[in-house]
């Protein structure tokens, strides 16, 4: 539709936007050329408004021309996946637009009835669906039909015709990828087919049957003959006391004889020392009763203990030392992206790798668990500050990294780079949606691939995601599309079975390719892959979440559960009086977000009853307003539904933070269901407590409202909104606290004098808190305390540049009389 829609608006623009002009205001050219004396005549004459309709007619036309100059250059851009550089001058705006109709029209070119034989899309290399070297059988089966092409037809068209639907193309590629057509063609483009080809069809109304082919044993018919003779060739770990080197193309073996990668180790170890140094930085120090004993630190799994051993021995031999765990922990912390994974080496010792954007790779046979799983891991060590994110079903990620499903979702907790889909079907339609948002934020932020959106903005967390799955018929009506677009969207899958997209790899047991197709089998033919066990992936998956819980930019929790739990009716607490967090409820974590994330929560938690798109982008970006919004919304909404794995019963409706349309703009809101913010509830304390009309619901109201006066507002974030709101709320808090001590100071001067020194803290400035605290600490008897409280309030005003007043210390001096 919303291709439809685009080209509706093109036609408009260019075929009837001219007729319309035409109509009213004639051609572009005069009926005939004026001399010059004629020019000279009319430009001395007093203009009777026809020098004016003639410069109009011209800028209308002129308008009209520059239109189709920017949709002709962004044709033209789209066909060559680049977006046009530098801009047009003067024109970004019409540029912008005429880039979003063009994008929008060609979003049905995913489909190969829409595509055309100049851009067919990059499957023209790959190899059959079929498995490895087996070819297409001359004779259908009984229950295929075959189909003959006629003119005009595309597999989208005949798929709609025959199958009931359209998108049902794939499972015509598949039956027929490869095979010998009339004329002495080979079928090996779904773009490109011609009248008179036969092609096999699945038959009608029969359900595909949803079954992997298993990885574990091997077909004949998946391997073409290898000699005999030829030895296999055994990996060459490398020394494992060798220095572990950024991009090091060597090796370890491990006693369980599993091979990994240098880089493996080191970033297993490294999350290892980073969980030790956050339980270190976390411990509670003794009492002063309690007895001080030299105990030996946790044991780590011997797992785990084996790849720490090789990394600190690999640093033995090197000048200086050994760094510290923090310099570890800080050389690990990175943002870029990468772009392929190091899945092996060759036999001459090159390293072998994978490209995680693209058509996709499939591996069979009785290594490929091994080999999957230790992928799968290497990518998560590698998923820290959104670089990579792994969508995978339950099941399968039991199967892959030997955890139950509790121990699974926990684990998806910590690792922001785990998304776990409850079924194979959900693991694919997630990818699908995925592939769709990121075409979208393409089309929206006006460039050509996903990399030019990192570049342009290089805040947006935009991961490269990678489907792991079974193959199985249903996999091609939903992944086929988003491997084989021609515009690089960052996405990327792996497959436990023959993938015809791209390559695929036959595994022996001893992890061997003993076979490869594809478009880079070359690469791939004879190289030993890396791999690990079940028992060995699910320890190392479980450092890695045990460690994604140290955040070397805060400071260390006061306890060992990391603080006080949300217990609360409502899924996210927000807290914005004192230093903002977010809570999930039961968790006593707090959810890490960035700061132009908070920034946003708490601007919308000012304004419960929303704010339009220019609002919010004025105080986000007071100096810039023509930021993106509806990105910034995304993320932010991303990442809540990441930490509290949340389930949108409601795709239409965005969770979190919700959206409604007027007339002249779009209003942002929180969704009161889902978050509850500390803020609104001590307004609708403060509420209560004017409305109270005996001393005792007075006293509850002041209670309640006391219990929420925990600091400044939004304490170190930095924005001019924020400044026009925090005194008052700070002056509000206060005076809460000091009415609370008023009601208190007969029946409780403990309490009293606590929340004294609670509004004291909290508005420093306020001398009349000191005097209320001085007074009621003499009450009680407590001079020295008095005396201690009136250094305070000295000190503070020398910090304000206001020392010695003669007031202040006349009244100092009142309250110290005997």
């Amino acid at each position: 539709m919303r291709a439809l829609v685009a080209y509706v608006v093109l036609l408009a623009m260019v075929v009837g936007l001219p007729i319309v002009l035409y109509t009213l205001v004639g051609p572009p050219w005069p009926d005939r050329l004026p001399n010059w004396e004629q020019v000279a005549d009319i430009l001395a004459s007093p203009d009777d408004g026809t020098i004016f309709i003639a410069a109009l007619q011209l800028l209308v036309w002129g308008a009209w021309a520059q239109l189709i100059l920017v949709v002709i250059c962004e044709f033209v851009a789209k066909a060559r996946g680049r977006r046009i550089s530098p801009r047009l001058p003067g024109l970004r705006g019409v540029h912008r637009l005429a880039a979003y109709l063009v994008a929008s029209a060609t979003l049905a070119v995913l489909s190969p009835g829409s595509s055309n034989a100049a851009a067919p899309p990059p499957i023209v290399s790959m190899a059959p669906l079929h498995p490895l070297g087996q070819p297409v059988a001359d004779e259908p089966p009984a229950d295929e039909r075959v189909y003959q092409v006629q003119e005009g037809d595309s597999l989208w068209t005949i798929a709609d015709e025959q199958l009931g639907s359209p998108r049902r193309w794939p499972k015509i590629w598949k039956l027929n990828a490869r095979s010998d057509q009339p004329g002495g063609h080979t079928f090996t483009d779904p773009a490109l087919i011609q009248p008179g080809w036969h092609l096999h069809l699945p038959a009608k109304r029969s359900k595909p049957p949803n079954r992997a082919p298993a990885a574990d044993t091997p077909s004949a018919s998946h391997v073409a003959p290898t000699s005999s003779s030829t030895p296999d060739p055994q990996p060459s770990p490398a020394d494992p006391q060798a220095a572990p080197q950024q991009g090091s193309t060597s090796s370890v073996q491990l006693s369980s004889s599993s091979l990994v990668a240098v880089a493996y180790v080191a970033g297993i170890s490294t999350a290892f020392i980073a969980s030790r140094l956050n339980r270190r930085r976390r411990r509670i120090l003794p009492g002063a009763e309690e007895v001080v004993e030299i105990t030996p630190e946790p044991e780590p799994p011997p797992e785990i203990r084996e790849l720490h051993r090789i990394h600190r021995r690999a640093f033995a031999q090197e000048e200086p030392p050994m760094p510290t765990d923090g310099e570890l922990v800080r050389r690990a912390d990175s943002i870029h992206v990468p772009k392929q994974a190091h899945i092996g080496q060759a036999q001459d010792g090159r390293p072998v790798c994978v490209d995680l954007e693209g058509p996709g790779i499939g591996f069979t046979g009785p290594g490929t668990l091994d080999v999957v799983r230790y992928l799968t891991v290497d990518l998560l060590r590698q998923s820290s500050n959104y670089r990579t994110q792994i969508i995978i079903s339950m099941d399968l990620a039991e199967k892959l990294l030997g955890l139950s499903a509790p121990d699974l979702k926990q684990t998806a907790m910590e690792l922001t780079g785990l998304q776990l889909a409850d079924s194979h079907e959900d693991a694919l339609r997630h990818f699908e949606e995925t592939f769709f948002q990121r075409r979208r934020m393409v089309l929206e932020r006006d460039s050509s691939d996903i990399d030019e959106l990192r570049e342009l903005d290089p805040g947006e967390a935009l991961p490269v995601v990678l489907l792991i799955t079974e193959l199985d018929d249903e996999v091609y009506e939903h992944v086929t599309a988003p491997l084989t677009s021609g515009q690089n969207t960052g996405v990327g899958a792996v497959f436990l079975g023959a993938w015809p997209g791209g390559d695929t790899l036959l595994v022996s047991d001893a992890h061997r390719v003993e076979a490869a197709e594809g478009r880079n089998s070359d690469a791939f033919a004879g190289a030993t892959l890396f791999n690990v066990t079940a028992v060995e992936a699910a320890a190392h998956v479980q450092q890695l979440a045990s460690s994604e819980a140290l955040d070397t930019q805060q400071p260390a929790p006061t306890s060992d559960d990391g603080g006080p739990r949300w217990l609360g009716s409502v899924l996210v607490r927000l807290t914005i009086l004192g230093q903002p967090t977010v809570n999930i409820r039961d968790r006593a974590q707090a959810v890490s977000l960035s700061w132009l994330q908070m920034n946003t929560l708490t601007y919308l938690a000012l304004h419960p009853n929303g704010v339009t798109r220019d609002q919010l982008a004025a105080a986000l970006w007071p100096d810039d307003s023509g930021k993106d919004i509806h990105n910034t919304l995304r993320h932010l909404r991303s990442a809540l539904v990441t930490a509290t794995g949340y389930k949108n019963p409601d795709p239409k409706k965005a969770p979190f933070i919700s959206a409604s349309t007027t007339k002249d703009s779009a209003i942002y809101r929180l969704d009161p269901q889902l978050i509850s913010v500390d803020l609104w509830e001590y307004q609708a304390a403060l509420e209560e407590v004017r409305t109270a009309l005996t001393p005792e619901d007075r006293a509850v109201a002041l209670t309640k409202a006391a219990a929420l006066c925990t600091g400044e507002l939004a304490q170190g974030l930095t924005a001019e909104w924020i400044e026009d709101q925090r005194y008052p709320l700070t002056r509000s808090q206060a005076d809460v606290l000091a009415q609370l001590a008023e009601l208190l100071v007969e029946e409780d001067p403990e309490r009293a004098l606590i929340a004294l020194e609670q509004a004291r803290v909290i508005d420093p400035d306020t001398e009349e808190t000191y005097f209320r605290i001085m007074r009621l600490q003499l009450q009680l008897g407590r001079r020295d305390d008095a005396s201690r409280t009136a250094e305070l309030l000295r000190q503070h005003q020398q910090s304000l540049g206001v020392s010695g007043d003669y007031q202040t210390e006349k009244h100092l001096g009142e309250i110290f009389q005997p």
